[in-house]
Order: C-alpha cells, then structure tokens, then sequence
C-alpha cells in the first residue's frame, strides 16, 4: 500500500512520496478505491447509492445527471459536515500538482503562468531562466491557446498545467498568441526537471548575519541549507537569523531533518494519533550546527511545519523566537486516494512540542512578541516598511554573540 505523510496548511498544498516505512510522514497516502463493495458499506451510507439511482430513474433531466459531479459533491458535503478545515476534497485537477510541489522539483517547462484577464487563454508571465521555455523562444505576454493541439482558452489553470507538465525529454507543443504577431506560433517544447527551490538567502546589511529564509519545507530544504550555511560561514559570517514568515509547511521529513541541524539530540515533535497512541520524532544527525548563534522569526501566518520547528527551537532553548504568535495548525492529515484520480485529506492525530505543548489551534508563543506595522486597511507594507522583527532578531544576535 503506498503511503505519504505530510503536514499543511490548507487542502491545496502539495505532497510527496515516500516509502511507507519511513517514520517521519505526517500526512498518510493510502488507496482505497479498489478495497470497497457492498458488504462493507454500512446501512447508513446505502442511502446515499439509493438517493442516486432515484435520480438516475426518476429525475425529469436524468439525461443531464453527470455521476462524477454528482459523487464529488456527496464527498464534500460528507467532509463539510465535520466542520474541520483540514480534512477536505481534492479533485483531479490539482492531485498531480501536489503530489509534485512538496518533491522540490517537477517535469516541465519552466515558466510562470496565470489566467489570462480576457479569460482566453493561459497567459505566461515569465519563463524561468535556463529552463525549456526560455531557451525555446517563450516570452512574458505569449498567451497559450492550444497545448497539443487542444483548445487551452476552455481550460482551468490547473487543467493546463496538468497538460503542460510531463516526464522529463517529452515534447509538449503549445499553440501561443504573441503581441505584435499576426500568426499563431506552434512551439515545441522538450521537457525538463525544474527545481522549485524552497529557500532563500539575504546577507543583512552592516552586521556579519545572513538571514534564511524557508518559504516551505520540501524534500529538498534540508540540503538547500546546508548549502547556504557552509557557504556563508567560510565567509566568516558570524550567525544567522531563520525566517519562518509567512511558511506554510510542508513534509513533516523535510522538518525534523531542518531541526536536527540545529538541536544536539532529543525530540523533534511527537503526534497523538486518533487511537491514542504517540509517535515520536527524534534528531535525525546529517549534519551538526548545534553551535551556531540562530534566531528565528515567526507571523501570523507560520504554520504547520514551521510551528514544528520553531517549537522544536523553543523547548530546546536553541534559539530565541521572534515576531507574533503562530498560525496553529498542528493537526496530522491521511491522504487517501481515489479511483477517479482525486483524494480525500483526513485528519487522523495532533502536533505537540518536544514539551508537550499543544499546536493546534493554540499556536506558538514568541519568546519577545514583535508586531511589524500594517497598512490595516490593505494589510500590507507600506513604502515606508521598518522590519521591526528583523531588527530586533539582529540585536538578539550581537547580545548572543558577545555573550
């Protein structure tokens, strides 16, 4: 039985697989489309294939009845019903996508794409560099009306992003409108793996510090910060300040792993699964920066993962927690797929630190609360913006330091 765990924020984010004896999984992939019949399924869920067949037999417009529509819309009615967030439907269309998004890197083209404002088309907004795309003569404005010869101007986004990606060394042709072109252009593209990179790096201006950003936790961020630390420290920067802003999650794997770069030994997190029972998570060593001055920062919109770690940091005293109180999402999700190529997302277990403190809904406290001010009313940054968390996780930096 194949399975993955991760954890997430929203039903939307996307998953990866591992084999199911790896422990470190928070979000379980099983298939079950193939185990069911009509001696498992209990007299209270008949009424639902009964409801159908009066449907079927008795509606005016049967002829108009879509089954697939009408079973998706059972499924999310079912999970609806539990008034739980985090357990939730995910259609066809998006499955491929998530699976692919938490892998670090995926089969395609390498370009930026969204709807087009005249709802005629997909419009790309910018080809990556060094990828399929650009080196094909894709350009920022092209509008994609057929990928292989289908019309793409009655597609979702997702629908042609699923067409447009692919295994690696497969063509995909894509029928573009160019600005000042008169004729369509037919391109064709031979894919490629593109990486997805999950971290970012910023040197801070007049201090010896680089801060690390970690938008989410894919299978790749554990080396992605390798990288950067080793470069940056035969550079003689002198500490470090991890951005957890703003993260969503991702694999609960790709967590521990970040963690065990920093914390000595001991535990990561442990879940409290719907049976009762615990699972634990401890330090997995790759690598050892247990001496190195970090501070993290948080917002409201760290979550899942990112509660993990700064957790993690937390009850470990290894570093200072900065910025607002966290998201609290600190619930574990089984993904179960389906035979019509979708999934169900159900939470099946609760996060807790390595103290015990419950996540879920309750979030992480900051060690020194630092709210960053907001344009309310756009809730954005104005052109004026002071990091005022940043500053202050550089001020923490120079006492450690010192000290």
């Amino acid at each position: 039985m194949k399975k993955i765990l991760l954890i997430l924020l929203t039903s939307i984010f996307v998953i990866s697989c591992f084999d199911s004896s790896d422990k470190s999984k928070t979000i379980e992939i099983t298939n079950k489309s193939n185990e069911y019949n009509d001696e498992k399924i209990s007299d209270e869920l008949k009424i639902i294939w009964e409801a159908y067949e009066i449907l079927a037999e008795e509606y005016i417009d049967k002829e108009n009845l879509n089954p697939e529509n009408l079973a998706e819309e059972a499924i999310k009615g079912m999970l609806n019903s539990l008034n739980d967030p985090y357990t939730s439907y995910v259609p066809p269309e998006t499955f491929k996508i998530d699976q692919e998004s938490f892998m670090g890197h995926f089969g395609g083209i390498g370009a930026n794409v969204e709807d087009s404002p005249d709802n005629n088309g997909i419009l790309i907004t910018k080809p990556m560099p060094n990828t399929p795309a650009e080196n094909s003569g894709i350009k920022s404005g092209d509008r994609i009306i057929r990928i292989n010869g289908e019309d793409s101007t009655k597609m979702t986004l997702l629908e042609a992003v699923n067409k447009i990606r692919g295994e690696k060394g497969t063509p995909v042709t894509l029928t573009i409108k160019r600005i000042g072109v008169e004729t369509e252009l037919d391109i064709t593209i031979i894919r490629d793996i593109i990486d997805t990179p999950s971290v970012d790096s910023y040197e801070v201006p007049d201090t010896d510090f680089v801060r690390i950003v970690i938008s989410q936790f894919t299978a790749k961020t554990h080396d992605e910060i390798i990288k950067i630390i080793d470069k940056h420290t035969d550079e003689n920067i002198k500490g470090f300040i991890l951005d957890l802003r703003g993260n969503p999650g991702g694999l609960l794997s790709s967590t521990v792993n970040v963690a065990s770069l920093f914390i000595d030994e001991g535990l990561i997190t442990y879940e409290i699964t719907s049976d009762g029972n615990r699972e634990e998570w401890n330090v997995r060593k790759t690598k050892d920066y247990k001496n190195l001055p970090i501070v993290t920062l948080v917002d409201r919109y760290s979550a899942s993962g990112s509660e993990v770690l700064a957790g993690a940091l937390q009850d470990h005293k290894r570093s200072i927690i900065i910025g607002e109180k966290t998201f609290g999402k600190g619930s574990v999700n089984m993904m179960s797929s389906l035979s019509n190529e979708g999934g169900i997302y159900v939470t099946i277990g609760r996060w807790y630190t390595p103290n015990g403190r419950l996540i879920e809904k309750l979030g992480i406290e900051p060690d020194l609360i630092i709210e960053n001010k907001l344009l309310s009313e756009l809730n954005a940054y104005d052109k004026d913006f002071v990091d005022l968390q940043l500053n202050a996780a550089i001020t923490q930096l120079n006492f450690e330091i010192r000290n």
